[in-house]
């Protein structure tokens, strides 16, 4: 799989081929007016500088392979967040509140655990979610889960 090395005034990102793509398709076509220059250096490198300083340089390469996340023997992701290894549950999907129901999910979350020896879930049962107040334990995982 292909993806774009992108590098901007000297800070390096990997983007998929389909951004990558979209940015030269901006840069030639519909946004002249924000691009000095364009050029195509090959048929995989390009070079746009835009007017407002930014240096842009897209490079196809190989996508970097993406490692398989780390499970506890019953098949739950372990996060490391904070210095600390935490057992996750699958992401529960918000439900909307519905006439006659019974019970409701207003947001999804995850369910977690602090992980013991053997990478068992030991300790209470905590939420994540993505209102989770920045900065806190449950912020760091739901945004590990989500990254």
């Amino acid at each position: 799989m292909k993806a774009y090395k992108r590098t901007e005034n000297g800070v390096t990102s990997i983007v998929s081929k389909g951004e990558g793509l979209a940015e030269i398709n901006h840069a030639m076509m519909e946004g002249k007016r924000q691009v000095e220059m364009m050029s195509s250096i090959s048929r995989t490198d390009y070079a746009i500088e835009y007017k407002d300083g930014r240096s842009v340089r897209l490079l196809l390469v190989d996508a970097p392979a993406e490692e398989p996340a780390e499970t506890d023997s019953e098949g739950r992701r372990i996060v490391a967040v904070k210095g600390k290894r935490y057992v996750v549950s699958a992401i529960t999907p918000a439900r909307p509140r519905t006439e006659g129901a019974s019970s409701w999910v207003p947001e999804a979350y995850v369910t977690y655990w602090s992980g013991g020896p053997l990478g068992l879930p030991s300790g209470p049962t905590r939420f994540a979610r993505g209102s989770a107040k920045p900065g806190t334990v449950a912020r760091a995982i739901w945004d590990a889960v989500n990254a």
